[in-house]
């Protein structure tokens, strides 16, 4: 293995626990995934996918950085952004 491995392996990170936060943030303050999307600067293929599989398939692993702004989406400015928008989870 050589640095160049490591270093691609170290910047991705197993999806499930962001697909399970996501699906989350969805129940709790009913906004729609594009919203969230939106809110954490996240590219909305990668929250579809994530959320919704490819091609019949779930993704396994999701860009580091990503995984770090899923993270950074906060349920309370959330649920502000769903009052709002008048959604009400």
């Amino acid at each position: 293995m050589n640095d160049h491995d490591f270093d691609d392996h170290a910047s991705w990170v197993q999806a499930a626990p962001f697909r399970a936060l996501l699906g989350r943030l969805m129940d709790v303050t009913g906004l729609p995934w594009p919203v969230l999307a939106d809110h954490g600067g996240l590219p909305p293929q990668l929250v579809h996918r994530l959320l919704y599989g490819r091609d019949g398939r779930r993704i396994a692993r999701i860009p580091r950085d990503c995984a770090c702004r899923i993270l950074s989406l906060d349920e309370r400015t959330l649920l502000r952004v769903a009052r709002q928008h008048g959604v009400f989870a």
